[in-house]
Parts: C-alpha cells; structure tokens; sequence
C-alpha cells in the first residue's frame, strides 16, 4: 500500500514543483550551449525533500541509511542554491565536500577495492582521500548526463534496477527511488503531452549522483553484499562519458568547469533524432550493467578490472574520433 501512496506522491509533488516553478519564475532559460528552445521548469529537485520526509514516515531505516537520506537532502540544498543563484564552482566544490566528507566520516569510507585470489586491494591510509574523490567525482559526473530528454532518469533506474537485482529484494531503500524516478521520466519527456515538462536540475541530479555513490559504498564496503569490481558497471557509462569530457576539454584548452556541446548525446542528435540518441544511450548503459551481472555469476573480479580499463580506452578512442567528425 505504501508503494500506491509514493506513486500519488511523486505526481502530487512533481505538479507541485511545476506550479512553484511557474509562479516564481524559475526556469531553464535556453542558450547556445542547451539543445532545447524553450524555457523549462528546473526545480524538480526540490519535490525530493518532502518525498524523502515522507519514506522516514512510511518505512523504519536504520541509523546508516538515515544518515545517508539527511546528507542526500543536504547535497540536494545545495543543488537547489545553484539552481537559484548559480554559485561558482569553487564554492560549490568546497559546500558539496562537507556532506560528503561527513559521510564517509559516519557512514562508510572505501578501504578495500577487494579480493583478488590470495591479494587484497586494500587502500590503508589512503582510504579517506580515495572515498572523498570517489564520491565527489561521481556526484558531478552524473550531473554530467543530464541534458537529453529522460536520459538522466532512465540511466539512474537502470543503474539502481541493476543494484536492486544485485542485492537482492531486500533493498527496499531502492524502490522509492524507482518510482520517484519513473514518474518525473514521464514529467522529463511530457508523456503524451499529459505531464507537462520539467527538469530535475542541479538539486536532482548532484542528489542522485551523490545517493547512487553512496550505494555504491554501502554495499561493497559496509554491508559487503557486492565485490566493488562488479558495481563500477553500474556507472560505467557515466564514469566513461564524465572522464571522455574532460579529456577532450583538455585536449582543446577549455576549462573543465565550462559546459560545452561535447556530451555523447549532443553529437548523437547532429545526426539521429532525440530518441533516436536516447535509445542509443540507453542500450550503451544496459550494455555495461549486464556485465556486472555476468562478474557476479562467474567470479570473474580480476577480468573486470582488466575489462574496465580495455573498454574505457575503446570508448575514449570512438569518442574522440566522433568528436573529431563532430568538429
């Protein structure tokens, strides 16, 4: 009964933040560097606070994943101001390291990438540097996919579908978030012209950047139900397409912190349609998802760390070719 009520949740709080968005004028204004015309809602972020009040009614979370959800709000505040004031990158880099810092101080920090045969890769004091930048790069990388209608969304379903089967059906904490997500997909792509068009913004996606890495370490580090070479497929994709970007920032002399048109799908829509490009995008993530699955049925940790490394320079290399046919 109570996955009905979040379903009518999500709706009633998503509408919510459309009208509040609408009534305070607080829109996506489009410019030469954002492939769509008009001016969009950004705020569906905000919808995630009270949603998250809501699940500590509906469900009993433990002490970790309590802490977790408060420093999720935290994070999304954050976003939320950026959306609002548009703060610089230095500011936002030193606020979003203090939710995150005091995560992996009460929460969990990465002190193991895990066995390897008779070897362990154990991080010893290098532990909390390693957790920090892990979850801050990550956080932003995530941010870094969302701009092409439903993508966002759908690869963070995928993303937290695969964790969901990887973990078992007892991760009810998961769920929620599925269902928030699927109802602002119908939001993000306007639905049969039903649900009227919104964006998540910096608040939604630094929140879900910072949850799913936050997942990530729950599961691997604390409550060991994952080896940590089977969950980088979850966000392969992301962790591919965030360091491509970068690098080709670099290779042009931009600076790292300026949104350009370099992203996967802004160069997939040069030459296919929206859900053309979408769909592309989609079966790519899927593509990686299935291997962690297929890690986990065969044991095969070493191979997937050989793997990640061999697919992310194939993927780099196809990036920058289409980069360079692109230009």
């Amino acid at each position: 009964m109570e996955l009905v009520y979040l379903v009518i949740l999500s709706l009633f709080l998503l509408y919510l933040a459309q009208i509040i968005s609408k009534k305070f004028k607080l829109f996506d204004v489009p410019d030469e560097i954002k492939i769509h015309n008009e001016k969009i809602p950004n705020i569906a972020g905000l919808a995630l606070i009270p949603y998250v009040l809501f699940m500590f009614y509906f469900f009993d979370y433990s002490q970790m994943i309590s802490k977790t959800l408060n420093l999720f709000l935290i994070v999304i505040i954050i976003g939320l101001i950026d959306d609002l004031k548009n703060i610089n990158p230095q500011t936002k880099i030193l606020a979003l390291l203090i939710p995150i810092y005091i995560f992996t101080r009460d929460v969990g920090e990465v002190e193991t990438l895990g066995i390897y045969g008779s070897n362990e890769l154990s991080l010893g004091s290098l532990s909390l540097v390693f957790s920090l930048l892990c979850i801050f790069l990550l956080t932003n990388a995530f941010n870094y996919i969302d701009g092409l209608d439903g993508l966002f969304a759908l690869n963070v379903i995928i993303t937290l579908s695969t964790l969901f089967f990887l973990t078992g059906s007892e991760k009810n904490i998961l769920i929620p978030f599925l269902i928030f997500l699927t109802i602002y997909f119908l939001f993000n792509i306007n639905f049969l012209k039903i649900f009227p068009k919104q964006f998540l913004g910096n608040s939604g996606s630094l929140g879900f950047g910072f949850l799913v890495s936050s997942f990530l370490i729950i599961f691997t580090q604390i409550e060991n139900f994952l080896h940590p070479s089977i969950i980088i497929w979850t966000v392969a994709f992301i962790v591919y397409e965030f360091l491509t970007i970068n690098i080709i920032r670099i290779k042009l002399s931009k600076n790292i912190f300026e949104r350009d048109l370099n992203f996967i799908f802004n160069l997939l829509k040069n030459k296919y349609s929206s859900i053309k490009s979408l769909i592309i995008c989609t079966i790519i993530h899927l593509f990686f998802c299935s291997i962690s699955i297929f890690i986990m049925l065969y044991e095969t940790y070493f191979l997937s760390l050989l793997l990640f490394i061999i697919i992310f320079f194939i993927y780099l290399f196809f990036r920058l070719k289409q980069q360079s046919i692109g230009s």
